[in-house]
């Protein structure tokens, strides 16, 4: 799928909140998300959610602590990465369905449209590498929110493209975020919680 900036995109597969992403501390961002050192260092996406999931549209995997929405360390390999039990399956068996819907309508008056608890995704231009160990492509991360939007998906706005070379493009313009100061990333931060 080619992402337009400023365009809709409907989207799966997780997120977090706005607050954890920064641009121009990619390494910050990597850690907090759960990435491998580098991971973000070829550009990425940084796309926001339009409107407010219903309950149905997603289900919990932690925080970004919990590597692949599951308890515990990441594997080694992908076999035992894949034993680990899933945030997911835990609430569910804890609450029942009942409970976990429950939990998913309370959940969502902690987010918003738009601010810092905004929904947003980042799409790393470099994708996941099938050859590296999950606990190495995937550590813990900082502890921010992580839901998994489900099929069919929901409209994301891709709101920036950061670029290797410490630029980002924003609808309109392009800011530096190496040269510009605190005017510039506070411009881009505005950008991100009202797009």
């Amino acid at each position: 799928m080619a992402i337009i900036l400023g365009q809709l995109a409907t989207l799966t597969g997780n997120v977090t909140t706005l607050q954890w992403i920064k641009p121009g501390f990619e390494a910050d961002t990597e850690a907090a998300l759960g990435y491998h050192r580098g991971r973000l260092a070829q550009g990425y996406w940084i796309m926001v959610l339009k409107r407010l999931p219903q309950p149905h549209e997603f289900t919990f995997d932690g925080t970004t602590l919990n590597s692949g929405g599951r308890t515990g360390l990441p594997g080694q390999t992908e076999a035992a990465d894949k034993l680990r039990p899933k945030v997911h399956d835990r609430v569910l068996a804890e609450r029942g369905a009942v409970g976990y819907a429950d939990l998913q309508r309370r959940t969502l008056g902690h987010v918003a449209v738009q601010g810092d608890q905004r929904i947003a995704k980042v799409l790393p231009a470099l994708r996941n590498d099938a050859g590296m160990a999950p606990a190495d492509q995937y550590p813990m991360g900082g502890g921010g929110l992580q839901w998994v939007i489900t099929p069919p998906g929901l409209p994301f706005m891709a709101a920036a493209e950061v670029r290797p070379d410490g630029t980002v493009a924003i609808p309109g313009q392009v800011l530096n975020l190496r040269t510009g100061g605190y005017d510039t990333r506070a411009r881009l931060r505005q950008h991100l919680m009202s797009a």
